[in-house]
């Protein structure tokens, strides 16, 4: 007898509390150390937006007559990422936005969790981007020893960052070492390289995120920023400041790997890690926004279907054709 349960459907037996769960405790480090910067900012406009996207989910819930659904954790999720995708001193009712838009465009009028084609997270802070460009991209200068204000921002010196840097043409004088550490100015989850690595690997091992999709899309990175340097420095130099600034790193862990919006298949997974990288790094070269990586998720997610079905058949096709000559 079949057993009736709603989507994801995952090939396990574990509730999707379990992956979602797991995205949370990565975000934790990556808020800490945040906040050892910035002060307690950071953290509540995570929490914000945590709260806001949930908030947000009831109220679909409730209109649409269905049973809450929060507590698959997703909606949580959502708007922790928009929220560690803002700058720290972004004003609070921005992720409140980002995040209702989110939800109530990007996921529920699909039927929610494990039916949105596109990325909640990334099409809410497409829509912040567009909507709201002075408000998400002035970040604050790290260096400073004192925390952040919580309501007034308006005398907070800012710095151009690395990746803004690098869109003008020149070079930056960030070294090897204050990129793996986070100490640059960027938005709250690009806080530190090393994390963002280790939250890859545990999301891994607990099949929430795919390897091949990010370790494609990684490379991709690596040799467009190698091949197209955006300032007079080596391919080296390039790679490390493109891999390891703005959202890049952060975007390919928990926005690109979602198990949802991503394709299944493998040979589907690396050409939609491929084209991902590239897109990145022709948003970086011609886009508007120093930030583009959400909108590289979303280009990617709409092909993610076609792209399952193509490899899919093809992959069939070759291995008939090989049964039929033996």
């Amino acid at each position: 007898m079949l057993k009736p349960s709603v989507a994801p459907y995952l090939r396990d037996t574990r509730r999707p509390f379990y992956h979602t769960g797991g995205v949370l405790l990565c975000m934790l480090p990556l808020v800490a150390f945040s906040c050892l910067y910035y002060g307690v900012r950071p953290l509540l406009l995570v929490l914000i937006g945590m709260v806001s996207a949930m908030l947000t989910e009831l109220l679909c819930c409730a209109v649409a007559g269905r049973r809450p659904t929060l507590s698959d954790g997703s909606a949580a999720v959502t708007g922790a990422l928009i929220g560690a995708m803002m700058s720290p001193i972004t004003p609070f009712w921005v992720p409140i936005m980002g995040s209702t838009f989110a939800i109530g465009v990007a996921k529920m009028p699909f039927g929610g969790i494990g039916r949105n084609i596109f990325n909640p997270a990334a099409a809410g802070m497409a829509f912040c981007a567009i909507c709201f460009p002075t408000r998400l991209f002035l970040y604050p200068d790290p260096a400073q020893s004192a925390a952040l204000p919580l309501w007034d921002t308006s005398n907070v010196i800012t710095v151009i960052t690395p990746t803004e840097q690098l869109a003008s043409g020149g070079t930056t004088t960030v070294d090897w070492l204050s990129l793996l550490s986070g100490d640059f100015a960027g938005p709250i989850g690009s806080a530190g390289v090393l994390i963002l690595l280790a939250s890859a690997i545990y999301l891994f091992c607990i099949r929430a995120a795919s390897p091949i999709i990010f370790s494609s899309y990684l490379a991709s990175c690596a040799l467009g920023a190698a091949l197209f340097p955006r300032a007079a420095v080596g391919a080296g130099v390039s790679v490390q400041l493109e891999l390891c600034t703005g959202l890049l790193l952060f975007a390919g862990v928990f926005l690109l790997c979602d198990p949802v919006t991503g394709p299944r298949f493998w040979l589907a997974r690396v050409i939609y890690g491929v084209a991902a990288g590239a897109l990145v790094i022709a948003l970086r070269w011609y886009g508007r926004f120093e930030c583009c990586e959400f909108f590289a998720v979303l280009l990617v997610n709409s092909f993610s279907p076609f792209l399952d079905r193509t490899c899919w058949s093809l992959v069939r096709r070759v291995k008939r054709r090989k049964e039929g000559r033996t």
